[in-house]
């Protein structure tokens, strides 16, 4: 007999919401079972035949029919909302950031520590299935180590308008911790050194919204990350590019959800072998290196070769690869809380990528290096 799905209460019904809604109808593990919104009829509007629909967030994690919490609100929210649910015994399922501040977002997990509940982020880029060729590239070490890393975003301001919360720091914490930490995150999984410290910039338009930031971060002497957020393109010329830089090869990454990886490299023997396990058939052997054309010395040591090779994946279904990445995360805590599997993306995760944001921010405003908080 399948287990009956867990009841999920979702607080926050804006165009994510609406979007997560209709992601976890498709799932047998859970089941929408309360929805709060302080706009109650917008709640009403979008909730599943059935569930409960509150004004009041107290109200719904009060609901024993709901197990898991979903936290789609602004982000200045997260904290009291996630602790609140962990005292009342809720697993939690929080949009990012975690928080907008380190002491906060150690609060969250000394409360679900202390109350025994799961809790995750939605790092839905981790379950991307061209992120996670990438990742398994880099962690093959079929190209060497991983030396840098580079986000481009250029993204579009449609639906921002003066006035949006997005603009205020207060309530988003600034664009690093409100959209840069799912690429921090991912650059932070792609090395074994911890992030040591960060240097930031900001940019504003004339009616003062802070519409562009940067970041170079430091990996000790392991690898070097930069950052790059604007929020000012029309929708048709938004566009974003993330490059992994190898000590023998290069993966691009087209898209914020994207739809297409290349990359091109110099491997060895294990190398190769790794990664035609990795892509199969998308891989291309531009060239086999034998005998003498196999040696490279460079830099004073020499590296024996084996090929040079290219590969070009596609994933032209871009809203599906998110839906299905926010489903993959929400299993994983479904897991954890009925087989005490381990998280994909754990309370560390969250915290350690919130922690750059929160350096990068503080050194654009101080001018300032600022060591990144462990």
């Amino acid at each position: 007999m399948s287990e009956q799905p867990l009841g999920l209460g979702l607080v926050g019904v804006g165009g994510f919401g609406v979007f997560c809604l209709a992601a976890f109808a498709e799932m047998r593990e859970i089941k929408v079972t309360a929805v709060a919104d302080l706009d109650v009829e917008r709640a009403r509007a979008a909730a599943p035949a059935g569930a409960a629909v509150y004004q009041d967030y107290e109200a719904l994690i009060a609901d024993p029919a709901v197990g898991v919490v979903a936290i789609n609100t602004p982000p200045h929210l997260h904290a009291h909302m996630s602790i609140q649910a962990a005292q009342a015994g809720k697993h939690i399922f929080v949009e990012k950031p975690l928080a907008t501040s380190f002491n906060d977002a150690q609060n969250i997990i000394k409360a679900a520590e202390q109350n025994g509940v799961q809790f995750t982020v939605d790092y839905v880029l981790r379950f991307h299935p061209l992120y996670q060729l990438a990742m398994r590239v880099v962690h093959s070490g079929a190209f060497g180590v991983m030396r840098h890393f580079s986000l481009e975003n250029f993204a579009t301001d449609d639906s921002l308008l003066p006035g949006h919360w997005f603009w205020d720091p207060a309530q988003s914490g600034g664009i690093h911790v409100e959209h840069g930490v799912h690429f921090i995150d991912l650059c932070n999984h792609l090395t074994p050194c911890p992030p040591e410290s960060a240097s930031g910039t900001i940019q504003q338009r004339e009616d003062g919204r802070m519409d562009r930031v940067s970041a170079l971060v430091r990996y000790d002497d392991e690898a070097l990350a930069s950052f790059y957020h604007s929020f000012n393109q029309i929708r048709p010329v938004e566009q974003t590019t993330i490059r992994i830089n190898c000590e023998r090869g290069h993966i691009t990454l087209y898209g914020w959800i994207p739809t297409e990886l290349t990359l091109t490299g110099l491997t060895d023997k294990a190398g190769l072998a790794a990664l035609q396990d990795i892509l199969g058939s998308s891989l291309e052997i531009v060239e086999r290196f034998e005998g003498a054309a196999a040696v490279f010395p460079h830099g004073g040591r020499t590296e024996i070769l084996a090929a040079s090779v290219r590969a070009a994946v596609s994933a032209p279904d871009r809203q599906g690869d998110y839906k299905r990445g926010i489903q993959a995360a929400l299993c994983g805590l479904v897991a954890a809380v009925r087989d005490s599997k381990p998280l994909e993306v754990t309370a560390r995760d969250g915290l350690m990528s919130l922690a750059v944001a929160l350096a990068a921010t503080e050194s654009a405003h101080s001018g300032r290096i600022i060591p990144v908080k462990s």
